[in-house]
């Protein structure tokens, strides 16, 4: 009982499912699948991200223990490819007269956080003709998994990233949903900051969506409308790797969630697949 407990109030309180946790929580299965035993120790051992990547695979559209503990274990590789210059749809583009970060950025579906980021850019506003940016697509779509308290990012079939997440009680209902991400703000201390300021980089994020929904971190006072906590780290990483427009799926029946759907999705991964 005390285990269990634990377990509740790990969840309760958005935390991770660290890989020693899992270990101990698997007391309750009859067995840990192997795979996941190779995976973290591989990665612990610093070995290749891909062998891991390949242990991982199976059990990455599972539900319950094994699943969050795979997605847990991909998340921590794939971010770090997708938010540096090992990302696997990196570009190199040359600035033009007239261009800054923002224009870039909408150019290669990207956002200006992700381009400063990538490049180390300590002054973007000083881009110069000729000068060689790395430039990547911020171009995913996010699964919230209201029965698994999980917030996913998925670039087509692959994972990118996964958190855990407290939705607000009026979330919940029989229908699955989709809607997009209509606006990225930054806040510090509960007041407004403008993309273009340069208190931006160091904001909290909070990210709406075209139904109403708010992403908010677990110290931000919760809005009257629905809305869904996430730790302060996750929030403002997932804000670096989504884009305006962004697809959100919010999957209440798992039975009749199909994450290709719509057509334009399926296009996107019939390309992908090309």
């Amino acid at each position: 009982m005390k285990l269990i407990s634990s377990i509740l109030s790990a969840t309760a309180c958005c935390s991770f499912i660290f890989a020693a946790q899992a270990q101990e929580n698997y007391s309750l299965w009859p067995r840990r699948p192997i795979e996941l035993e190779q995976a973290q120790r591989l990665y612990t051992q610093g070995k290749d991200d891909a062998q891991v990547l390949a242990l991982l695979s199976p059990f990455v559209n599972k539900r319950g223990l094994a699943g969050r503990e795979a997605r847990h274990l991909v998340s921590l590789i794939r971010t770090r490819q997708y938010l540096s210059t090992s990302n696997p749809h990196l570009s190199v583009h040359t600035v033009r007269r007239g261009e800054n970060v923002e224009r870039i950025a909408t150019a290669y579906n990207s956002t200006a956080e992700l381009i400063i980021l990538i490049n180390l850019m300590t002054n973007p506003s000083d881009l110069k003709v000729g000068q060689r940016v790395n430039v990547v697509p911020a171009d995913l779509r996010l699964e919230l998994h209201l029965e698994e308290h999980e917030l996913t990012l998925w670039d087509g079939r692959t994972l990118v990233a996964a958190y855990d997440v407290l939705p607000s009680e009026d979330l919940k209902n029989d229908k699955n949903e989709e809607t997009s991400l209509s606006e990225r703000r930054g806040e510090i201390n509960g007041a407004h900051v403008p993309r273009a300021s340069a208190l931006f980089a160091s904001s909290d994020r909070v990210l709406t969506f075209a139904n109403g929904i708010q992403l908010i971190n677990d110290t931000h006072r919760a809005p009257k409308k629905a809305y869904v906590q996430m730790q302060r780290k996750d929030l403002n990483e997932l804000s670096l790797l989504v884009r305006g427009g962004a697809r959100l799926s919010v999957v209440r029946d798992e039975r009749s969630f199909d994450p290709f759907a719509t057509v334009e999705t399926k296009a996107q991964h019939r390309k992908k697949s090309h």
